[in-house]
């Protein structure tokens, strides 16, 4: 009876949220074909699909991590997909560096505390990551390559002050600056698409811009930006490209960066399908011709599927990083084998169930 309880709940909670937003996203209609705040566009601007033409690349990592007694186990793999297309239609798809390879096997620190164990293996895998989308551009010389997640490191990704692996974070600011610069040099354009966004930066603006238009923004409240744009957008429509902060210094990933690029570093949402969230995307500005030229190409290889809208190209380069436990029990089955049982942890030694 609780269970039947607590479902109902639930329910009332979850529809009585979604009725809100809907609301809230009638209460902004008046909006969406007014001035932003960029002054280049209106807060909604309509998109249009393109003929596919040229090489596109998606890289995407996978990995799994396991519990040593002494230190931890981390398999990471990276996979470029590299789809070529002519006159829309896909005629070819290479993978870099191999369609199927076996993953990197990579031992943590010892010593680590348990928020830098977490940071470490997130870190090791951006490191593969960005790496393999640097080793695309040189080799394959794609016209826009895209990133499954944010075009920056994240907040939670980043070190305490005293942290053993702060030179590992400084290697990934690096890495990630190095990435723009090659992609800037082979006239490569990065698009990176955040799949479950828990971005507030867009209602943050409509909180600016709304007194602007009259309109009290109070009815706002608490929500995520993916979530009160499901209802304002459309299918085949975009909001306005902003900037990732309002504040570069104060962000604690952006004032790490050379300021050339931080400043440069915009967002948008788009609506690929009515039956799924709008997508956030990010990417580096280099004038409005080339964000809507961004738009028409994720939302063309994003509607490929109305309840489930994501470029394509990142969908294959999942499927080829992807990992599971199986994965890492080959290797850890080997280490067990030759250093001895006492490698395990002792909570998967127990001679009882």
């Amino acid at each position: 009876m609780y269970f039947e309880d607590f479902l109902d709940d639930a329910f009332k909670a979850i529809s009585a949220k979604n009725s809100d937003y809907e609301k809230s996203a009638k209460l902004l209609l008046p909006i969406k074909n007014t001035p932003s705040l960029n002054k280049e566009e209106n807060v909604v601007e309509k998109i249009n699909k393109v003929s596919l033409e040229g090489i596109i690349a998606g890289v995407d990592s996978g990995f799994v991590s396991k519990k040593l007694s002494y230190l931890d186990l981390v398999l990471v793999r990276a996979v470029g997909a590299i789809f070529s297309y002519k006159d829309g239609v896909l005629s070819k798809a290479d993978y870099y560096p191999y369609s199927f390879s076996f993953p990197q096997p990579i031992l943590l620190k010892s010593g680590l505390e348990k928020d830098e164990e977490q940071q470490s293996i997130s870190l090791l895998r951006l490191k593969q990551e960005v790496q393999v989308s640097i080793d695309v551009i040189k080799k394959f010389k794609p016209k826009y390559i895209f990133v499954d997640g944010s075009i920056v490191p994240q907040y939670q990704d980043k070190p305490r002050n005293d942290s053993k692996i702060n030179s590992e974070y400084n290697s990934i600011i690096y890495l990630f600056q190095e990435f723009y610069a090659v992609a800037q040099q082979n006239n490569c354009t990065i698009i990176s698409c955040v799949e479950d966004s828990r971005g507030t930066r867009f209602k943050q603006i409509l909180e600016e811009l709304l007194p602007l238009k009259k309109i009290n923004p109070s009815f706002l409240g608490d929500v995520f930006d993916s979530v009160l744009l499901d209802n304002f957008l459309l299918e085949g429509e975009r909001t306005f490209h902003f900037s990732y902060t309002k504040n570069i210094a104060m962000h604690p990933i952006l004032k790490d960066l050379n300021k050339v690029w931080g400043e440069k570093i915009n967002v948008f949402y788009l609506k690929a399908s009515n039956f799924d969230k709008p997508l956030r995307v990010e990417f580096i500005f280099t004038g409005q011709e080339k964000v809507d030229e961004i738009a028409s190409i994720v939302y063309t290889l994003s509607s490929l599927h109305k309840e489930y809208s994501y470029p394509s190209v990142l969908i294959e380069a999942d499927l080829r990083a992807g990992l599971n436990e199986q994965d890492i029990s080959v290797v850890y089955d080997k280490l067990v084998d030759k250093l001895g049982p006492k490698v395990r942890m002792r909570r998967n030694s127990r001679p009882f169930k």
